[in-house]
């Protein structure tokens, strides 16, 4: 290797031992991060309703697999007010299966008047489901500053579908 390439190894080298050692936990104080303290859950929201899905299904699964998939549409939530950093958990529970899902959405003043809230699909084993329908209950939850709160609730169909 020749002299100059060392010398580019060697002060590159330096340079993130240094900056490891300066940001590190040897020497407080020093960070070369922005820090983002957010409280999730502090703020106020206030919301003016809540549009649910009609229909919640569990399809077959295709292209020659086992089971079948959950498919949960999204809700959509309105707000009156929306400051600091509040959540919502949209949640789906069905009692007859033993079921529940829920997904927590971390807000900020930047989403504005209306949120779409979702759930991941999941899957069930084909031994699991025996009926062609079930009872279930989607919920929205929000948790302000102020307290948590089923801000809305719609009983369903959880249809099964093939």
């Amino acid at each position: 290797m020749m002299d100059y390439q060392r010398a580019i190894v060697l002060g590159v080298a330096s340079v993130v031992v240094v900056t490891a050692v300066v940001s590190g936990p040897l020497v407080p104080g020093v960070t070369l991060t922005q820090e983002h303290d957010v409280a999730y859950g502090e703020g106020n929201a206030t919301v003016a309703g809540v549009q649910f899905p009609d229909r919640v299904t569990v399809e077959r699964a295709s292209y020659g697999q086992e089971g079948y998939y959950l498919d949960i549409p999204p809700a959509t939530v309105q707000f009156t007010s929306l400051s600091g950093s509040p959540t919502v958990t949209y949640r789906l529970s069905v009692a007859e299966l033993g079921y529940s899902r829920s997904t927590v959405h971390f807000l900020d003043d930047g989403v504005g008047k209306r949120f779409e809230v979702t759930l991941q699909a999941d899957s069930f084993g084909a031994d699991e489901l025996s009926r062609e329908s079930y009872a279930g209950t989607l919920d929205v939850v929000v948790d302000d500053a102020r307290s948590r709160r089923v801000v809305g609730q719609r009983n369903v169909t959880v249809e099964v579908v093939g």
